[in-house]
């Protein structure tokens, strides 16, 4: 048996008592372990990161005692939820907008780009000697006399 100290669920940190064979499973290694909670003893068990070195404890929802640290951790948990959705509902507005803002800039960038066309085509018959032709239709002007 070995004791290290573990952050546990509610946040505090703990002694744990460690016991048993490791097992890995992802970046971290896991012992059966139980902590001292209440003046009673926790079972769960202790995770230790590989990446970031540090210890945590997880309770066994169907272990030994595991009842007293449910309330905090279901509370905790609903924070997190509710502050992560609070977040998401943030991002899924900003999201909306850029979309909005998207559509109006795609029209914007077609209307450029058949300008650009234009002018390009333009140039293109100035370049082969093609004289441009105006807008407006050719008018006479008053002192030239038709017949």
């Amino acid at each position: 048996m070995e004791k290290q100290m573990v952050q546990c669920e509610d946040g505090r940190r703990r002694e744990a008592r460690i016991h048993g064979n490791p097992r890995e499973e992802g970046g971290f290694k896991i012992w059966k372990a139980g902590v001292r909670f209440k003046g009673k003893h926790v079972s769960g068990e202790a995770w230790y990161s590989f990446q970031t070195k540090a210890w945590y404890f997880i309770t066994d929802p169907v272990g030994r005692h595991s009842h007293l640290m449910n309330r905090i951790r279901d509370t905790l948990k609903e924070e997190r939820i509710n502050k992560l959705r609070e977040q998401l509902k943030v991002l899924e507005s900003r999201h909306t907008i850029e979309r909005r803002q998207m559509a109006e800039h795609r029209k914007a960038i077609e209307a450029i780009e058949s300008e650009i066309e234009t002018v390009k085509g333009s140039i293109a018959k100035l370049e082969k000697g093609i004289p441009l032709e105006s807008d407006k239709p050719l008018a006479y002007s008053r002192t030239i006399r038709r017949s």
